[in-house]
């Protein structure tokens, strides 16, 4: 392995041994530089009281820490009956949704049901944890697009927020526009096909999973389908499925908060994705790994772990001062890291306000 890499993954560890050199040492000694919890905890295990700190208590944490579930198709909600309820907007207002044409990459079935979001429709504010709430402008309906983001294909069960990973008609050019997922995860969506019909089956969900808007329920178990294919392109090395699948996850914490349940569960296997994307350096753009260090440190922060929380920031501020002592430093790189920084000492700062982890709406 090159010493770059190494490097490199040597200072992702140390956020995640508090510091101990030693202990990235002794990791990438014996487990090389692919990361795997399980082998985090040997190593913890190893260095017992090492980095053991005092923290605030956000929320109760006696239960213990949850790994992001080797499947999948493991987690089956317990839904109330809010979550079965689907909110209504204002009829006699313009609906922000518009169908969008879209085939099935995986069973070729056409048509699917697909709604887009109308630009400047709805205004959108973030959760604590980066996940969006919308609202209305005024002309438009207010819905919750977390409802209607998802598209499932009824076939195969496909699922994806992003329309460019199904058959796209271009209504320019008159064509279809193939799908932007690699020839081999599409291959391996075909050949579990089955394991996705059974999950569907364990979810007892029907046919509201197709109906757009959905219910709260429906709204999490379509991004768990979408979590499904995105485990499969992480799988196949597509460079920011993690990050996905933490988005996925901190979509369903903030569905689940919604429709009145415990978020808990979503947000540590939220956490657990997102550290993997940040020890791997799974971005496509160095925004995206300073949102998703950011998002690392709200996560710590509300499980109580408030060293943790800080150690992430310290990573965005020792990459500030590294590019800052550059001489033609890259601009957008180093205005994403000082505006992301920003955000995080600012949170840190109000970190004792009464509405500190208040979700916009609730």
């Amino acid at each position: 392995m090159s010493d770059e890499k190494t490097q490199e993954m040597h200072r992702r560890l140390m956020v995640l041994f508090k510091n101990h050199s030693d202990m990235a040492d002794a990791y990438i000694a014996r487990f090389g530089t692919d990361i795997n919890m399980k082998n985090i905890q040997t190593i913890r295990a190893e260095f017992p009281g090492m980095g053991d700190t005092n923290s605030i208590q956000a929320v109760p944490t006696e239960e213990p820490e949850v790994e992001a579930p080797k499947d999948p198709t493991d987690i089956v909600f317990q839904f109330n009956d809010k979550a079965f309820e689907t909110p209504q907007g204002d009829p006699t207002r313009e609906s922000p949704l518009y169908p969008r044409v879209v085939d099935c990459p995986i069973c070729k079935k056409w048509g699917l049901n697909s709604q887009e979001l109308r630009a400047k429709s709805l205004s959108i504010m973030n959760d604590p944890f980066m996940a969006p709430v919308y609202k209305s402008t005024g002309q438009f309906q207010e819905i919750n697009y977390l409802l209607a983001s998802v598209t499932v294909c009824d076939g195969c069960l496909l699922a994806s927020p992003d329309r460019k990973d199904f058959v796209l008609y271009n209504r320019t050019t008159r064509q279809n526009q193939d799908s932007q997922l690699a020839p081999q995860v599409i291959r391996e969506l075909k050949e579990a096909t089955d394991k996705r019909k059974a999950f569907f089956e364990k979810t007892s969900i029907g046919d509201i999973l197709f109906k757009i808007p959905r219910s709260y329920a429906a709204a999490i178990i379509s991004y768990q389908f979408a979590d499904i294919r995105a485990e499969v392109e992480a799988g196949a090395k597509i460079q920011g499925a993690y990050f996905k699948r933490g988005n996925y996850w901190t979509r369903i914490a903030l569905l689940c908060r919604q429709a009145g349940m415990d978020d808990r569960m979503p947000l540590r296997i939220a956490a657990e994705h997102f550290k993997t994307a940040f020890y791997m350096s799974d971005f496509p753009k160095v925004e995206l790994e300073c949102q998703t260090i950011y998002t690392l440190f709200n996560l710590n922060l509300y499980f109580g772990k408030a060293k943790e929380a800080r150690d992430y920031l310290n990573v965005l501020d020792k990459n500030r001062q590294d590019l800052e002592k550059l001489e033609n430093p890259p601009e957008e790189s180093l205005a994403s890291i000082r505006k992301w920084l920003g955000m995080g000492k600012n949170r840190w700062e109000d970190r004792e306000e009464p509405n500190f982890w208040k979700t916009p709406g609730l």
